[in-house]
């Protein structure tokens, strides 16, 4: 049996670089399937770059693909940003061949299996962990046996959703075999696309050490779980050791969700780099999580070759906090910002504004813990209320998004309405107030030239200016510090050329 895994990559980026990267989650599925089900079944995985506004690339690229593969089974993988390119895929799928399956997994499915059903062409959508619901699910399909039943699925019957068994999720993540590297090309994406830590330049292999978080943040996505899972550290050392060995791999992303929640077993798994004498480097593009860190942990971290953390402070406000039920500690997470700035560590703060009920002086007070931060980057992004989360949810009782087609904001880069107390023209202002306030000051740009050239080339310190220009809007003769405007010139140059500034993409 043929099957044809398709990860879609939505990209806001357009006039300067793709985002985009091998799919590790289609590539765990494919190495599962392999396993069990041997020759019966030939895998191809493809990405699909869908740029915003054009879907007949789309319906071309996923025409050729079908042409070129002729699959039984279409596996669709996509952030509900993508949605839209997800219902161009089926009809592309479904008027090539009827007959052909087509499965939905991921973000968007688990999160609003009926938006994606819901026009029929989508056979069955896998909710949330999907190794062992793919494979009960191929089964199926090759022995042609009715396939309703299998656990951890939704699909539509005479127009309703229908969702099965809740499927368990996978106690020991050692037993799963590694990734599918076979269905990959490592190379593919280097020099081409932004990586998770917006870097274009090295090949470089994602990996996922644990799986689950037990925080309950209220604009996070229930894909795997609200209970933490790790691997042991052998388990994860010895993928790192055989990307290495077998694959050429020295830079690594580390891809969980929070990664050093047990603090003892980062540790462990640093000491095993550092004592294999493997020069690598290590990014955490999906963030630390900042009030759970020691001097000790951000000391090893850095000797075993980290060079890139993000740190998701989202909000400075202690009531949004609460609200949010992250519950972060705010004056520890700076503590650990300096501690990684000290030890030579790239940051990278991530901060979101327009959360329920948030008024300007809080979104003020996140900006300000920003600019007096020793980070070395931010991203401030508008909140997304995304269908399936605590936060949409929450929104809903304030009386926001009764019409989700037409009110639920899907980018998170773009400014609209939303159910925070100032108006969206405010919110518009302090997004290009925040970026500029924060990245063109002496200290800010002293530290990027300081800390970035050991692991981000030249080009992308410049992509990471280039970005900070054309998102603020700010012009180059407003700047106060000659110090500042010496070094940037050139990126303000090139930004009135080529993009004119005309809307936010940091």
């Amino acid at each position: 049996m043929k099957i044809l895994f398709i990860d879609i990559l939505r990209s806001g980026l357009e006039e300067i670089w793709p985002a985009a990267e091998h799919s590790i989650g289609l590539m765990y599925l494919s190495a599962v399937l392999k396993q069990h089900l041997g020759r019966r079944v030939d895998i191809e995985l493809h990405s699909l770059i869908s740029l915003p506004h054009h879907p007949e690339d789309d319906r071309v690229a996923m025409s050729r693909l079908l042409e070129q593969v002729s699959p039984d089974i279409v596996g669709v993988r996509s952030l509900t940003l993508s949605r839209d390119c997800v219902d161009t895929v089926a009809h592309v799928v479904k008027e090539w061949r009827e007959e052909c399956f087509l499965v939905a997994g991921g973000p968007y499915a688990t999160d609003d299996p009926l938006d994606v059903l819901e026009s029929g062409l989508v056979d069955a959508a896998v909710i949330g962990e999907g190794e062992h619901t793919m494979l009960a699910l191929t089964e199926c399909l090759l022995e042609n046996r009715p396939y309703h039943d299998v656990a951890g699925i939704a699909y539509m019957r005479d127009g309703v959703l229908q969702r099965s068994t809740p499927r368990e999720l996978i106690s020991d993540l050692d037993t799963l075999p590694l990734p599918d590297y076979s269905i990959v090309d490592i190379d593919q994406f280097s020099n081409r696309y932004l990586s998770f830590s917006a870097k274009v330049s090295r090949p470089h292999a994602n990996i996922m050490t644990s799986r689950g978080c037990p925080y309950r943040c209220a604009y996070c996505h229930n894909i795997l779980g609200k209970t933490f899972r790790p691997r042991s550290a052998e388990n994860v050392f010895a993928e790192i050791r055989w990307l290495h060995d077998h694959q050429g791999v020295t830079d690594f992303q580390v891809i969980d969700d929070i990664f050093n929640l047990d603090m003892d077993r980062a540790k462990q798994i640093c000491d095993l780099v550092i004592q294999s004498g493997m020069q690598l480097t290590f990014a955490f593009p999906n963030a630390i999580r900042a009030d759970r860190v020691d001097e000790e942990l951000i000391e090893k971290m850095a000797r075993a070759g980290t060079k890139f953390s993000a740190i998701a402070i989202e909000t400075a406000s202690p009531r949004i906090q609460k609200l949010i039920r992250k519950n972060l500690d705010l004056d520890v997470a700076a503590r650990t910002i300096e501690l990684c700035s000290r030890a030579g560590i790239v940051t990278r703060g991530f901060f979101m504004l327009g959360f329920p009920s948030e008024t300007e002086e809080e979104a003020l007070q996140t900006i300000a813990y920003a600019k007096q931060s020793a980070l070395c980057g931010a991203t401030f992004f508008q909140v997304v209320y995304y269908p399936g989360t605590k936060l949409f949810a929450l929104a809903q009782k304030l009386g926001y998004f009764d019409d989700t087609d037409n009110f639920v904001q899907r980018d998170y880069v773009q400014v609209s309405e939303g159910p925070y107390a100032f108006s969206a023209e405010r919110m518009f202002e302090l997004k290009k107030e925040a970026i500029s306030e924060f990245a063109f000051t002496r200290e800010r740009v002293q530290r990027a030239m300081d800390i970035m050239p050991p692991y981000f080339s030249q080009r992308e310190i410049d992509g990471l200016f280039m970005a900070y220009v054309v998102s603020s809007q700010t012009r180059w003769e407003d700047l106060k510090d000659p110090f500042v405007k010496q070094h940037l010139k050139r990126h303000f140059v090139i930004a009135d050329r080529f993009s004119m500034k005309r809307e936010f993409y940091v």
